[in-house]
């Protein structure tokens, strides 16, 4: 297939479709994932056995995978995967230690007034691993690290592993001496998680990505437990000039429209003609020898383009406006247009900056802000696993001294009882 060029503006239409990417809902999923997590919250472990044995494979009455499993599967991992695994934990855990930065606090007013904040990190988090359609360590690592850094005592992790445990994921199991996995996917893995079952506390937050009944479930669990995000179909923007190897951007555009959904976007922005004609040669070179070649053609017919403009800055501007999850800039001026994003969830600058990099190796976190929400959140992170206390501790002399204005803006609210509260305090 051949990926369209087109003309482009800071205002082009062709921006729109990455904000309608979200796979579509019908009312019977939706019905069928309320119905899923009323049964767990009613009936707890016996429906969630239930519906582990129906959709995700479960073969006995033990959704837990015990610590002497986890070992054995663990101990038949590729030695080259092995080390692979090994570094990018390092990697990984290395840069958001980095994020250690928020502690608690406190100050002295000047009539002795004390206030603060107490930082601590989530009791328990529930950590969704995919399953169905492969392997994925690198979901495990980039999920887990951030909550054990910021001081989470209690992982819980699940998966609906259809196919056994496999080795790569229990050796990072073992590695960061995760004690209960369980045998469970889905919306009934969500519901599991957030109303918990005997023997199986709920948790405070559930993260991790999942197919449309896992995400579904998580909307509708917010509230009763925090989640991480509604993450969308993967996504990938490439800010390329005539420097650029049309290849080797090919190959980083294909890497994201290789997810399977068909709602994954590939865009590439250039202000070079020749580069772009070159960009589709290779692209429609790559996809004709793909073993993926169908899943790539169901992607890139839906979002997949090459957008021509007149010069980078006014791609700088399409960028912003799409706030991507992943950007990569691979230009003569890389770092001076790096510099004037203001909106993506991850940067990668210069021709050796594969999208792959970051995703497995790097060390920054591999989930991303995706469908423009890169506009006002950020990836996953040690922050996402704690929570701030405000202290409050008065003295008499600074409630004296204010009484009369707490009151006021109390009267001014209409709340009596507020102000009283203050009042009765003058004369003592």
């Amino acid at each position: 297939m051949r990926v369209p060029v087109i003309k482009a503006h800071s205002n082009s239409l062709e921006i729109l479709g990455f904000y309608s990417r979200f796979a579509e809902q019908n009312i019977e999923t939706e019905r069928l994932v309320k119905e899923i997590l009323s049964s767990i919250k009613n009936n707890g472990l016996s429906a969630a056995i239930r519906y582990a044995k129906k959709y995700d494979g479960l073969k006995n009455n033990k959704l837990k995978i015990s610590k002497e499993q986890i070992i054995k599967a663990a101990s038949k991992i590729e030695p080259k995967l092995k080390k692979a695994l090994k570094q990018a934990i390092d990697n990984v855990r290395r840069f958001h230690e980095k994020q250690l930065l928020d502690k608690s606090w406190s100050f002295r007013g000047k009539d002795g007034e004390i206030l603060g904040q107490k930082v601590r990190p989530l009791k328990r988090v529930g950590l969704y691993v995919p399953g169905g359609a492969g392997v994925y360590p690198s979901t495990l690592i980039m999920n887990a690290i951030p909550a054990l850094v910021a001081g989470v005592k209690e992982l819980v992790v699940v998966s609906p592993i259809k196919a056994g445990l496999d080795s790569s994921l229990a050796f990072v199991l073992k590695e960061f001496g995760i004690k209960e996995f369980y045998h469970i996917g889905g919306a009934q893995a969500i519901g599991l998680l957030a109303y918990g079952a005997k023997g199986i506390a709920p948790v405070d937050k559930i993260i991790g990505p999942g197919n449309i009944f896992a995400t579904l479930a998580k909307k509708e669990v917010f509230g009763t437990v925090d989640i991480d995000m509604l993450a969308g179909p993967s996504e990938i923007v490439v800010l390329a000039d005539a420097n650029a190897n049309p290849a080797w951007v090919a190959a980083d555009l294909l890497s994201q429209a290789e997810h399977g959904s068909g709602l994954e976007a590939s865009v590439c922005i250039t202000d070079s003609v020749r580069f772009a004609k070159k960009l589709a040669d290779c692209l429609e070179k790559q996809i004709e020898a793909s073993p993926k070649k169908a899943i790539l053609e169901k992607a890139l017919a839906k979002h997949g383009l090459i957008l021509l403009v007149k010069k980078m800055e006014t791609g700088v501007g399409i960028v912003n406006k799409i706030a991507p999850e992943h950007l990569q800039i691979i230009a003569k001026n890389q770092d001076a247009l790096a510099e004037k994003i203001e909106n993506a969830g991850a940067i990668f600058i210069g021709p050796y900056s594969a999208e792959s990099v970051g995703d497995y190796f790097a060390g920054p976190n591999h989930v991303l802000p995706t469908n423009g929400t890169a506009r006002f959140a950020s990836p996953l992170g040690v922050y996402d696993f704690v929570k701030r206390t405000s202290i409050i501790k008065y003295s008499k002399n600074a409630m004296l001294k204010n009484a009369e204005n707490i009151a006021a803006i109390a009267k001014a609210e209409g709340f009596y009882h507020h102000a009283k509260a203050v009042e009765v305090r003058k004369n003592y």
